[in-house]
């Protein structure tokens, strides 16, 4: 018996002592680097979009960027990062808006436009302009470091269980995307997003709250 106890006792401690296996952890929000074409297996039900392709691009300063390149080919593209209509796949899972209230990409465009961001949360599941960001991206010869709070709708007090990315609403946009990103710009990538005085070189997105 008293064996038993001991062990039970010492279960008990190493539980106590190991981060994130007898605790509850608060699940990440996604982000995608785009170095793997396995990242996007399941973003799902794209519209009026080219198959998605991945590519190795130069930046200004020739260093090699893998991308993935959206082209799309009507007014109403749209895909679904890790996931669909349903929301986010199982492996991605609902996170904290509040927690992750920024979406951060790198990103080349051809033609500046207006992108949306459709989602929906644990308090209302329909994809609808109530839940929905608008943001302008400017077409640029070299990639940007943009940065978008998700300020409408509700984002920030709700759970977050899935997203549209609406690259657009033109035919034509060519967008190489470095990033995809809610957890902030990648570690191993913001020595490209320095200025040579040693300030982060962020660029804004205008957001259109309408």
């Amino acid at each position: 018996m008293r064996y038993i106890f001991g062990i039970t006792v010492l279960l008990c401690l190493l539980c106590l002592s190991t981060s994130g296996i007898c605790q509850d952890e608060e699940p990440l929000a996604p982000e995608w680097l785009f170095d793997d074409e396995e990242e996007i297996a399941n973003w799902g039900a794209p519209n009026q979009l080219m198959p998605l392709e991945f590519d190795e691009v130069k930046d200004k300063k020739d260093n090699i960027r893998t991308i993935l390149l959206i082209v799309s080919t009507g007014s109403d593209p749209y895909i679904f990062p890790g996931g669909d209509w349903n929301g986010f796949v199982p492996d991605i899972g609902s996170f904290d808006g509040g927690e992750y209230d920024t979406i951060y990409v790198g990103i080349r465009v051809n033609v500046s436009c207006t992108w949306q961001i459709y989602y929906i949360t644990e308090d209302d599941m329909a994809y609808a302009e109530a839940q929905r960001q608008d943001f302008q991206i400017n077409a640029s010869d070299n990639f940007e470091d943009l940065e978008f709070v998700m300020e409408r709708g509700g984002w920030q007090d709700r759970v977050v269980k899935g997203f549209r990315l609406d690259p657009g609403t033109v035919a034509g946009v060519e967008a190489e995307i470095d990033y995809l990103s809610l957890r902030g710009i990648p570690e191993d990538l913001v020595p490209k997003a320095l200025e040579s005085g040693g300030k982060l070189a962020v660029t804004w997105g205008t957001i259109k709250d309408r």
